[in-house]
């Protein structure tokens, strides 16, 4: 357990408020208006945030639609996406006059007019990480592994070129070589390109190619060409073969964006389901075919739908010529974007009536 103040964390959180964290800064933006946002059944006054809270979480709290989230916050717009300063032990502060939500450590003192007087103090508590978005059991292997690449032999990545004592494969802590490797880097992802993955409308679009997980490696000797770089292979999911890809290893980071909704004019669909079956559920992960190029992000929620197509009706007596009129489509679920790429994104499905299946839509909730 660490020894810190209070008065320093808020000195600190002032200073990030200006220069590098303007997440936490309140600001005097407008509220919404009361009727644009619903409250959750029972929303409590305030909530502590504990070990365990996530973002999602927290926010269906307060609120009936979650993804409206930021709006209700006084604090930054622009940066609310990405809440990395709310710890354990803070309070969210709900105030039902302005339909505001806002940050406070334990002590502080909420005026009548919603603001908030910090009151300096001294205290001892465990330093601890951030909230994060979602429960990390279900989407963590996605936030480290390269699952999409736009070309099957991207540019920037190395090759594997032999195995030591020219085997064929190679498992934990034996020896490979490879070439083509940037300088000054010293862990490296292997990979395996797999199959394309397609466009569910125009199949004939690829929106990238699977990036198969093989190892992770770190360099013993380093590449000083034509000489190869010696590698040795720390963890390994597939024993690592020549012709295998690397790519720089991706640092792990706290997954906490704050849930938003995704763009009123999207227009997108479920390419894939993870791990290759026709449907899946709850925390089931998908695959949509909008990325960077359609202005997703991480944090996005989106709802899902089905077209439920038209149907044909020859009226009361059924004697009528027979008409076909349009069925609305059917909403069903939400989903929660965390891995967005070029020309795709991988979202975790939160709620769902139904079976999710390829093809449904995904659009702005």
């Amino acid at each position: 357990m660490k020894r810190i103040s209070s008065a320093l964390i808020v000195a600190l959180a002032a200073l990030s408020a200006g220069t590098v964290a303007p997440a936490m800064a309140q600001t005097s933006q407008q509220a919404p208006a009361k009727g644009s946002i619903q409250l959750a059944d029972n929303a409590p006054d305030s909530h502590t945030v504990v070990k365990g809270d996530t973002l999602w979480g927290i926010s269906s709290r307060f609120l009936k639609t979650p993804w409206r989230w930021p709006e209700v916050w006084k604090l930054n717009a622009e940066d609310i996406k990405n809440p990395h300063l709310i710890y354990p032990g803070q309070v969210i502060y709900l105030d039902r006059n302005n339909m505001t939500l806002s940050l406070k450590a334990p002590g502080d003192i909420v005026q009548p007019d919603g603001t908030i007087k910090l009151a300096p103090r001294i205290y001892d508590t465990a330093i601890s990480g951030p909230i994060t978005s979602l429960t990390l059991q279900n989407i963590q292997q996605f936030l480290v592994e390269p699952l999409v690449i736009d070309d099957p032999d991207p540019a920037g990545a190395g090759r594997v070129i032999g195995i030591q004592e020219d085997r064929v494969l190679a498992g934990p802590s034996e020896t490979f070589f490879a070439r083509g490797l940037a300088p000054d880097q010293p862990a490296w992802t292997v990979f395996r390109p797999g199959k394309p993955i397609r466009d569910p409308v125009d199949t004939k679009k690829i929106l990238g190619y699977e990036a198969v997980l093989v190892a992770n490696a770190r360099v013993t000797t380093a590449e000083q060409p034509p000489v190869a770089a010696a590698m040795q292979v720390v963890t390994s999911k597939h024993e690592v073969t020549t012709g295998d890809r690397l790519l720089p290893s991706t640092k792990e980071t706290v997954f906490a964006y704050a849930p938003h909704a995704a763009p009123e004019n999207l227009h997108a669909n479920i390419a894939t389901i993870y791990g290759g079956v026709s449907q899946t559920g709850p925390y089931g992960v998908i695959t949509i075919n909008a990325g960077r190029d359609k202005g997703m992000e991480p944090g996005h929620v989106v709802a899902l739908s089905r077209v439920l197509g038209k149907a044909v009706y020859r009226g009361a007596e059924g004697g009528e010529k027979a008409q076909e009129i349009p069925l609305p489509d059917e909403r069903y679920g939400l989903a929660f974007v965390f891995r967005v790429f070029n020309k795709m994104s991988y979202a975790l499905v939160l709620e769902s009536s139904r079976s999710v299946i390829v093809g449904d839509k995904a659009g702005a909730p």
